[in-house]
Formats: structure tokens, sequence, C-alpha cells
């Protein structure tokens, strides 16, 4: 699976939305948003694979860069990746899961999860 799959017919976190959002779209949209920094980081190893380190990167490559503690921030939306089987943790780092290619196969819609939208935040696979 290549990230330039998904990234070849989609420049941005709004059409990536666009494109790939079922009917739940709170919480996909914040996963359209975070989603290309969590691959840089995750599937490249770039940087520390760690869900800080994809928080800051996703600044970064908006232009705001930001030293800011990102501890909880973004968390319901890891929680939801973590439920689906899209990232796993190994110690604390990042590692892909069952579905990360699933998760980024650009023909495939997000139609096979849906996500409770509340500020518990879940995940669950309904295909």
């Amino acid at each position: 699976m290549s990230y330039y799959n998904i990234s070849s017919n989609i420049d941005n976190a709004h059409v990536l939305w666009l494109e790939k959002v079922g009917y739940d779209g709170a919480n996909k949209k914040m996963i359209a948003r975070i989603a290309y920094a969590l691959h840089d980081v995750v599937y490249f190893n770039m940087k520390k694979p760690n869900w800080s380190n994809v928080v800051r990167y996703m600044f970064e490559q908006e232009g705001n860069p930001m030293n800011i503690n990102v501890n909880g921030y973004y968390s319901t939306i890891r929680k939801i990746l973590k439920d689906i089987d899209v990232i796993r943790y190994k110690g604390k780092t990042l590692k892909r899961g069952k579905n990360w290619d699933r998760f980024f196969d650009a023909d495939t819609p997000w139609d096979w999860f849906y996500t409770c939208t509340n500020s518990g935040g879940y995940g669950t696979i309904v295909k």
C-alpha cells in the first residue's frame, strides 16, 4: 500500500473528508485532518512514531508549527483509530494495525466503520 495511492487524487483534508466520509462526519473530518501526518510518521518512521509527534507533524504540515503540549489533543481520534485497529501500540510506539491498508486505500470509502461523536468517542467496524 502506497501513501501516493491516497494522495494522488486528494490534496487536502477537506477533499479527503469529502471523498472518504461515511454518515458520521464530525469525527471523520478530524480523522481526515490528521490522516497524512499519521501516515508519514508511522509508515515512514519519521520522528519517533507516537501520537504527540503525529499531532505536531500535522500542525507543521499545515504551516502552524506549535510547541504545545499535545497530551489529550485529538485523543478521541487516537482512541477511534485504535478501536478500529488502524493503529496499535507496541509499548509507547505507534504501529500499523490490521486495518491500516484498508484505511489508507484511496478506493475504499470510510463507511466500513462508524464513530461516536460524544466526548468519549469510539469507533466500531460495521462491515
